[in-house]
């Protein structure tokens, strides 16, 4: 039931992937006239990788995501954040040690997105529950 809720964590993933490539577009801007083209291409490079470049990161993310649902989270709410923080720790692993071993920063971005996302999805569930006592 509560895997409903992952669309959170896709959201906040999408969000900081996304904002990190512009950021990073935009810092190899050399002049003023760069900007625009700078601006285009990193909107739609952006989105472009995060779709295409992502797809195994997000085919692999969601299943693992649905099965840790299935197993970790009930209706009660007691060690909510522990298990949401638990369900972070074994899916972020994997990208953390991908991001230290290719020493890129991509995967660390979207670990701390998610973990942001894990707080947001934890007051979701927490409304679900309340609604079904």
């Amino acid at each position: 039931m509560f895997f409903r809720t992952n669309w959170i964590n896709l959201l906040g993933i999408f969000t900081a992937v996304y904002i990190y490539g512009i950021i990073v577009a935009l810092s190899q801007v050399s002049t003023f006239n760069d900007l625009g083209n700078s601006l285009m291409w990193g909107f739609l490079g952006c989105f472009i990788g995060i779709i295409v470049f992502g797809f195994y990161f997000w085919l692999a993310f969601i299943t693992i995501m649905f099965i840790l649902d299935l197993i970790l989270l009930n209706m009660n709410r007691k060690y909510l954040l522990g298990k949401l923080f638990l369900e972070w720790i074994i899916v972020s692993s994997p990208f953390i040690y991908s991001d230290i071993k290719n020493n890129t920063w991509v995967f660390s971005v979207a670990v701390a997105g998610f973990l942001v996302a894990q707080w947001y999805r934890a007051k979701a569930i927490g409304r679900i529950i309340a609604w079904y006592e």
